[in-house]
């Protein structure tokens, strides 16, 4: 059974302030504190098409919803599309109502069914929409009346930048794995990391600031393999009411331009405590926007040497680690376990010699071509012994490893001499499953061909 709900609050603002800040929904994040980040994914005309992530009863919800832009009759009306459990639908309108030339009343209607009917639903969506509601009407008063007697001088938006000579992906992983950083990072001091689903991260984080203070934030973050990562501050430092950023990744020739950006809200109330007496908005914007840049310019620099540092080498642990993936499939090979050696490739992997008319394709294929081969040797009596050398390594975008290497083949009859029975070539491109390798193609070209 469908329920609904009204808010409503006044505002010492003229209406046409009032709904420009509810229609520009990519100021929300900035503005309302449930809010976490938004993504427009369609646009016609008066008709928008968005993902929300925001907050309800300490949790991070994601959803679609569509609204429709009312200028004149200073409405905007909302219906998800696609609803997080527990509410099975939702839908609504923000109301702008002016009173006068400088005050007006915003009613905020919900209307909602919950998964199942279940009371508690009923309950746990009553109390997301009810403080959610309050929280934003609230916000919405605060920013309205700061725009319309103060203008926007306690918001601050500002962009730091650093070119990356190396993989947007190696980029985007060190600012992805955040975990990390007080191994990677001097200004951080200590991280608790969790996700609760895949792209979500929630991040707690020591920070220390140029006095040697230690301030404690807490953010949700939206992560967007390799392209960007949005996050919002839900624990703020006593100066700062809003901080929202973003990390974002812009592919060029050569390289990868890395964006940091900020856009806060000053807490005007706390500039002298924070600051010391007689500090103005001025002072506390100049201390915020230095000790915010400087510290996202320290990260991209660190993601810049580790980036850079991956593209220009390779690193011990991964040359042995491909090392030990060869020696244990070639002794696979070798002992004739030819379905356990087939297992060393990916599902869909291939293995492609100049020397064979068509490659063999699949796990199961390659394990079956690989089995009538070492059936046929073991009827000869002949032993077989693979040995692999002068590897090369090239670390791939999104984690891929492409291999060169030369393979022999020594070839020993039962009581005999061993003789080299094959030189060969060999080109891989090798894909990470836990902590070993998987082979996906495998090009193999004899030197007799």
């Amino acid at each position: 059974m469908a329920k609904e709900t009204e808010h409503r609050i006044k505002v010492q603002a003229p209406a046409a302030v009032v709904y420009g800040l509810v229609a520009d929904v990519a100021a929300w994040p900035s503005i309302f504190p449930p809010t976490v980040h938004i993504e427009c994914l369609e646009r016609n005309g008066s008709t928008e098409r968005l993902q929300i992530w925001a907050t309800a009863n300490g949790e991070v919800k994601t959803w679609t919803s569509r609204r429709e832009l009312d200028a004149d009759e200073l409405r905007v009306s909302f219906r998800q599309e696609r609803s997080a459990p527990p509410v099975a639908a939702m839908g609504g309108a923000w109301i702008v109502e002016p009173l006068s030339d400088t005050e007006t009343l915003v009613r905020l209607l919900h209307d909602f069914e919950a998964v199942g009917d279940d009371p508690e639903n009923v309950a746990w969506i009553e109390r997301a929409v009810g403080h959610n509601s309050e929280a934003e009407l609230a916000a919405l008063k605060e920013a309205a009346e700061r725009v319309a007697t103060e203008g926007e001088g306690a918001t601050l938006t500002f962009t730091d930048e650093v070119w990356v000579a190396g993989s947007g992906a190696d980029v985007y992983d060190f600012l992805n794995e955040a975990d990390r950083w007080p191994d990677r990072l001097p200004h951080v001091d200590k991280v608790s990391l969790t996700e609760p689903a895949p792209g979500l991260q929630e991040l707690e984080m020591d920070t220390r600031t140029g006095d040697g203070s230690v301030h404690t934030t807490k953010s949700i973050r939206v992560c967007r393999p390799h392209s960007h990562i949005v996050y919002k501050q839900l624990h703020l430092p006593a100066l700062l009411s809003v901080h929202t950023g973003q990390w974002t990744i812009v592919a060029e020739p050569g390289g990868v331009l890395v964006r940091s950006a900020h856009t806060v809200t000053i807490k005007e109330s706390a500039i002298e405590e924070v600051l010391g007496d007689h500090a103005t908005l001025a002072d506390a914007r100049t201390f915020i926007r230095e000790a915010l840049g400087r510290n996202s310019t320290t990260t991209m620099r660190h993601a810049k040497e580790y980036a850079e540092s991956r593209g220009a080498g390779v690193s011990a642990e991964l040359y042995t680690s491909l090392q030990a993936f060869y020696a244990r499939q070639m002794r696979l090979l070798d002992n004739g376990e030819a379905e356990r050696w087939a297992e060393t490739f990916t599902e869909d992997g291939v293995f492609a010699q100049n020397a064979k008319p068509r490659p063999m394709s699949g796990r199961a294929d390659i394990a079956a071509s690989m089995r009538r081969g070492l059936d046929r040797l073991a009827a000869t009596g002949l032993r077989r012994r693979h040995w692999t050398g002068m590897l090369e390594v090239e670390p791939l975008p999104g984690g891929e490893v492409r291999t060169n290497y030369y393979a022999l083949v020594i070839s020993t009859p039962k009581g005999g001499k061993a003789e080299l029975y094959l030189s060969t070539t060999c080109s891989d491109l090798l894909v990470r499953w836990g902590n070993g390798w998987l082979v996906r193609h495998r090009q193999v070209d004899h030197d007799n061909v």
